[in-house]
């Protein structure tokens, strides 16, 4: 084999790579019905994909227990106790990246700096505000350092979408290819491509397109920039929650063990078309060869992504439920801390993935139909050094407004003071807080006369 070869087969297997980690972050991020879209156009548009056998579609009836908001309930064994509001399938883009602070594990201060900086991001993903404009905001409410909200804002941008809150679309591509793509053959070439760009050019003020084809050379590289996103907080909908809800994972109780599975409604069996890989072996022309040999290389493509997608996930939910299975028995009220960074160690991958692949991914267990982040939750620590999650807080709010004297009902403070006698310090405003997220009016609405 010849040296031109050789190199030609190299570019070939690195574009290819680049391909594949496009796809794969694509799919991860397709909630169920998106990706049944997805598999579906794909294979009409793909001869080589087919259907091995077609399989009912399983939708989780409407009537199902989803969270139910009803805080005066207090049936402890319907799996219908008073459950947060289910949160949106399609949230905004300031919503999820606040859903992530919150289950980081960023100290308070930290998490104060990384709320402001949010509140400064703009749809497409980008800081409005420089550092140093921020800095001098911050400075009046938050006793911080020029350095410390450049650190936050540092692990902002490597929230998912990986490069949200960049300064400028330099800075967008810079975090995005040093993160997906630092191992990359051509990593440094299209690192210098990304660096002709001036430092404060925002997305509105170029053609991307335009700008990646102006280099004349380096085709491998610009592939590579072709293959970030200038705007990478499009990627998250603020679209409306859809009506019909198809869970990712089916969770279910054989004899005494909790079982953990994908749904196989939204995991139809595809495969190669035999006819038209056979066909391969009889076609002289070239073109239809090259034809051929791109439909069949991108069936492969699609088939390693989509198994990839479902394997992920499924480490992930098996992961949540092993630490949350006392939830499965006894609700809400046994749920356990739990973070992004906690699964992400456990697993071996990137918080941002992790965050990628419970986003719009639903779980049906026998207590209802969640959303994977539900099973996310800060701590609090008790007076017996025990850590307690905030979602068993409100558990316990609810039961105790559940059980208190309707005509003299339980203020904030009574509640709080409640919580102390049981050695669990809740300060008075996180009962508000919890309370409002519950939907449960003050007591001055809840006295019945």
């Amino acid at each position: 084999m010849s040296l031109k070869t050789k190199q030609n087969l190299s570019i070939n297997n690195k574009l290819a790579m680049t391909e594949q980690i496009q796809l794969a972050i694509k799919l991860l991020q397709l909630n169920s019905i998106d990706l049944q879209k997805e598999i579906e156009d794909k294979i009409l548009e793909n001869p080589f994909l087919e259907n091995e056998n077609s399989s009912e579609h399983i939708e989780v009836s409407s009537e199902a227990p989803v969270m139910s908001s009803n805080y005066m309930s207090g049936n402890d064994d319907s799996g219908q106790d008073a459950y947060e509001q289910l949160p949106s399938s399609h949230q905004s883009l300031h919503e999820y990246l606040m859903w992530q602070i919150n289950m980081s594990s960023m100290s308070q201060e930290d998490q104060f700096i990384a709320y402001n900086i949010i509140d400064y991001i703009n749809d497409d993903g980008f800081l409005t505000e420089s550092v140093q404009d921020l800095f001098i905001l911050l400075k009046k409410n938050i006793e911080t350092t020029f350095q410390e909200i450049f650190a936050v804002l540092h692990k902002i941008q490597h929230l998912d979408p990986i490069g949200v809150g960049a300064t400028s679309l330099k800075n967008c591509l810079l975090i995005q290819l040093d993160h997906f793509h630092r191992t990359h053959e051509y990593f440094n070439s299209a690192k210098n491509m990304i660096n002709n760009l001036e430092d404060d050019i925002k997305p509105s003020m170029i053609s991307f397109d335009a700008f990646v084809s102006a280099f004349q050379k380096n085709n491998e590289a610009k592939d590579l920039v072709k293959s970030l996103n200038p705007k990478p907080g499009n990627l998250i909908s603020g679209s409306l929650h859809q009506e019909h809800i198809t869970p990712d994972i089916i969770v279910t109780k054989r004899d005494t063990k909790w079982m953990v599975e994908l749904n196989p409604s939204i995991n139809p069996k595809i495969r190669i078309n035999k006819a038209y890989k056979e066909l391969m072996e009889s076609i002289t022309n070239k073109a239809d060869q090259e034809y051929v040999k791109t439909n069949l290389r991108d069936a492969n493509f699609f088939l390693k992504a989509l198994n990839n997608r479902n394997l992920t996930i499924l480490k992930t939910a098996r992961v949540i439920f092993q630490k949350q299975s006392e939830f499965l028995n006894q609700g809400d009220i046994a749920m356990k801390p739990l973070s992004l960074k906690n699964i992400a160690l456990e697993i071996g991958m990137h918080e941002s993935t992790i965050s990628r692949c419970t986003n719009n991914k639903y779980v049906q267990t026998p207590r209802g139909v969640y959303e994977m982040k539900y099973f996310f939750s800060s701590e609090i620590s008790t007076d017996h050094g025990k850590m307690i999650s905030s979602t068993a807080i409100k558990s316990m709010i609810t039961k105790i407004i559940s059980k208190e004297d309707k005509k003299q009902p339980l203020s904030d403070s009574d509640i709080s003071k409640s919580f102390k006698d049981n050695g669990i310090k809740v300060a008075r405003r996180t009962i508000a807080k919890y309370r409002e997220t519950l939907s449960i009016p003050t007591s001055k609405y809840r006295k019945i006369k």
